[in-house]
């Protein structure tokens, strides 16, 4: 598989021998969204599940022992706090414009 990926610096061309996964960003194309008909359709659709050997995966090439990355500690992301509410008595154009200088967005 060959991909080009425009990055900042231009583009990159990555290859990559089959199976493989891949990821792509919101500036690949229009997005698609589907229709309630596709929706629906899909939840009748088989899911087929492979294990290694249907992939055609040596089980001694996969897994923590070979993984090129260690995760040595996770936690839960923060509870949203509360936002701050502004009531408009005809000033809340300027609290607003104050609260964004203040947090340096303006």
């Amino acid at each position: 598989m060959t991909v080009r990926r425009e990055t900042d610096d231009g583009v990159t061309v990555l290859s990559a021998v089959l199976p493989v996964v891949v990821s792509v960003g919101e500036k690949i194309n229009e997005p698609r969204y589907p229709s309630f008909k596709g929706i629906m359709a899909a939840k009748k659709k088989p899911v087929t599940t492979l294990t290694l050997a249907d992939a055609g995966i040596d089980p001694s090439e996969v897994g923590l022992a070979n993984a090129l990355t260690t995760v040595t500690a996770s936690q839960p992301k923060p509870p949203k706090s509360a936002g701050e509410k502004v009531a408009d008595e005809g000033e809340g154009g300027t609290q607003v414009a104050a609260y964004l200088v203040a947090q340096k967005l303006i």
